[in-house]
């Protein structure tokens, strides 16, 4: 029973994970009716077929050239990151010498 629970929780990531990437998709949209229609001067539909496949050619180079932030869960904990991580380098030792003058120039 408490499995069940937990399967649910991960499945409503995964469905809000899906949800929110088909609204980034479709601001991409709007967001390419905007420029096509405004910038480009094209009639309503050259805007809607430019947008049409400006959308998923878009979203195919930024999934091209975005590295892939869907890490899976054992690398996202502190004790994973803190195994991959380099060790910090030390820095040198460096001595500081102050010396008090006197009003004349002299110690």
């Amino acid at each position: 029973m408490i499995g069940h629970g937990c399967e649910g929780v991960f499945e409503t990531g995964r469905e809000m994970e899906r949800l929110k990437n088909t609204l980034l998709v479709l601001c991409l949209f709007v967001v390419l009716l905007v420029i096509f229609s405004s910038y480009f001067r094209a009639n309503e539909v050259g805007t809607f077929f430019g947008a049409l496949a400006g959308t998923p050619l878009l979203v195919h180079i930024f999934n091209r050239i975005a590295p892939s932030w869907s890490k899976p869960e054992s690398e996202r904990t502190t004790t994973a990151l803190v195994a991959h991580a380099e060790p910090m380098p030390r820095p040198a030792e460096q001595v500081v010498v102050f010396r008090m003058e006197g009003p004349n120039g002299r110690a």
